[in-house]
């Protein structure tokens, strides 16, 4: 008899662990594949990055992430625009240049914001914008900082024609200002801070308003408006997890070997330079955008027109869908970052 127990009680162990093992299963095979591109050098955006592709936040929502690494944001777009992933993080400019040419793509929330600044060299005698005049001021034309350095030279009084403006790509750009081969530069952060703490430059004029954006493939968004939703749920998971374990993920952050050169301090201090890095609830981070802020997305795209970076106005507001963001914005649902578990 005492046998007989023993083999019934091994058999209904192995049968709830079969069951267990079925479910588990059953659960993997549910998960819908999503690709993700992302950049390893913005600040919280790589954060929200190295968090999806290392927890199970994705899974909880659903979701199975494969990830790809770009060095910068039109390489994302071109992976957009071939389909070689479905969505990507991208800068707010790299996605008007999406939209100026009819993409098959959409911009469906806001990530992050980010600092951007005009910063001199310090082999240089320059202290103001006003001493930029007929001075050398290098930079990526067509990206982000592009249209807020212009900005900023005209609040600062200086005409775009009064400068000697450069195109120049980051690694060129890097090359150039720490041998003293360009006067003053217009950049982003991480860099913009880096350089600063390396002595190569001092900053003239900043605008903390750069913004990411989150772009999806058009016939995903419209086809599986679920799986929208599901990311973006996962999205503000994940940044409230990485803002509740900063420690940690400005640790991956600086793993990429792109990133390994930024000191722990830079990567600490301008990924603060986002309002949501001290989010403490979901109720604290916002994936759609602000009228204020869609103000200023919109009004890139006539800057830029108008500059004569496109041929034709670009449609942002016919590439745009918050409807989506809004939606998930103004959910509630339980999150608790401590339960979040290790994938990697």
């Amino acid at each position: 008899m005492q046998r007989f127990n023993a083999y019934t009680q091994w058999l209904a162990n192995s049968v709830v662990a079969l069951v267990a093992m079925a479910a588990a299963v059953a659960v993997a095979q549910e998960l819908i594949p999503i690709r993700i591109g992302w950049q390893p050098t913005t600040t919280v955006e790589a954060q929200i990055a190295h968090t999806l592709a290392k927890t199970d936040i994705l899974q909880r929502n659903g979701l199975k992430g494969t990830f790809t690494m770009f060095t910068y944001g039109p390489a994302v777009n071109e992976a957009l625009v071939s389909g070689a992933i479905d969505v990507g993080f991208v800068g707010d400019m790299p996605s008007v240049s999406l939209a100026a040419v009819n993409s098959p793509t959409t911009v469906i929330g806001r990530q992050s914001v980010f600092r951007g600044a005009i910063l001199a060299s310090s082999k240089s005698d320059i202290k103001t914008l006003h001493d930029l005049k007929g001075k050398q001021l290098s930079g990526p034309f067509g990206s982000s900082i592009y249209l807020a350095a212009l900005s900023m030279l005209e609040k600062g009084g200086v005409k775009p024609s009064d400068v000697r403006m450069v195109n120049m790509g980051f690694g060129d750009l890097s090359d150039a200002f720490r041998a003293g081969k360009t006067d003053a530069v217009f950049v982003w952060d991480p860099w913009v801070e880096n350089f600063v703490e390396k002595g190569l430059g001092r900053v003239l004029s900043e605008d903390n308003s750069l913004t990411m954006v989150i772009v999806m493939r058009s016939d995903l968004a419209k086809s599986r408006p679920e799986v929208a939703e599901k990311f973006l749920k996962a999205h503000k998971e994940a940044l409230l997890y990485a803002a509740n374990h900063k420690d940690q993920v400005n640790e991956w952050f600086r793993e990429p070997e792109a990133a390994r050169a930024l000191s722990p301090a830079v990567v600490a201090k301008t990924t603060a330079y986002d309002p949501q890095w001290d989010a403490k609830s979901l109720k604290d981070i916002r994936i759609s955008f602000s009228d204020s802020e869609l103000a200023r997305y919109f009004g890139l795209g006539k800057q830029a027109y108008d500059l004569k970076i496109f041929a034709a106005a670009p449609p942002l507001q016919q590439k745009t869908d918050l409807s989506i963001a809004k939606k998930v914005d103004a959910s509630a649902w339980s999150f608790e970052p401590a339960t979040v578990k290790m994938t990697q």
